[in-house]
């Protein structure tokens, strides 16, 4: 009753292509149709000609940017949070069980993820991915504070599998979990720790935590990084800002 589709669209971000996941036989949902690549929408198309849903778990384009042609060849309505389409606890119903809508930000402001309780399975989106510990977070769409938060939430679930979109599933979800969340946390003592007694920029606190010069490729990835670190530290009283420097706060005075 779950199918997926992989997309010819392979990555640094994407792993092996997007996975498209398709769950039900006749009354088909199809979760984040993917890049608008004609070979992929052909493939979606034969394997559900007419699904009950097209629900996209965020609007990134190798998420999302297949969605119109895809309902545009079969009539199904497209649905997302970014629009207001779709909510938190809205419930799509297919032949081969309810997927229940989880509101899930911390990728994006608008990431969801789709619970599927009678099979014990989460379609997780960005959250995770596959075969690996950590997934992008960075601002100005990502928050680690609520990113931390969403993957808390799916844990309670007890989910058996957690289909992410990138990379195959994880069949050992409670562990795959905790070891993003010890992953995060580590990071976080390395900002701290980079921080020390002083005041750094963002950048000043990514070279330091990947210790020396970025090269200039990866230094957006990694300034966005440290940034989002630093922004959660803050929500937690951790470091302050001032002006383009952050220090760390002092708890014992």
């Amino acid at each position: 009753m779950m199918r997926s589709v992989l997309a010819r669209n392979a990555s640094a971000m994407t792993l092996d292509g997007t996975r498209t996941y398709l769950v039900g036989e006749d009354a088909v949902a199809v979760i984040d149709p993917g890049p608008d690549l004609p070979s992929h929408i052909d493939a979606l198309v034969a394997a559900a000609p007419r699904p009950v849903a097209i629900l996209l778990t965020h609007t990134h384009p190798d998420h999302a940017a297949g969605a119109a042609s895809l309902a545009g060849r079969t009539g199904a309505p497209v649905r997302c949070i970014a629009d207001d389409s779709l909510a938190e606890g809205d419930i799509i119903v297919t032949d081969g069980g309810a997927l229940v809508t989880l509101h899930s930000p911390g990728h994006t402001p608008d990431h969801a993820a789709f619970h599927w309780p009678e099979q014990a399975v989460v379609f997780c989106g960005d959250l995770m991915m596959g075969g690996l510990d950590t997934a992008l977070v960075a601002p100005p769409e990502g928050n680690l504070s609520e990113y931390l938060r969403s993957l808390e939430r799916i844990r309670r679930l007890r989910p058996a599998v957690i289909v992410p979109a990138h990379g195959p599933p994880f069949e050992d979800s409670d562990a795959a979990i905790m070891r993003y969340i010890e992953h995060r946390q580590v990071r976080l003592r390395q900002v701290l720790s980079a921080l020390g007694g002083g005041s750094l920029t963002t950048g000043g606190v990514a070279e330091r935590g990947y210790g020396g010069t970025i090269p200039a490729e990866l230094y957006g990835v990694a300034t966005g990084a440290a940034e989002a670190y630093l922004r959660h530290l803050s929500n937690e009283g951790l470091v302050t800002r001032d002006g383009r420097h952050w220090q760390r706060i002092d708890r014992a005075h």
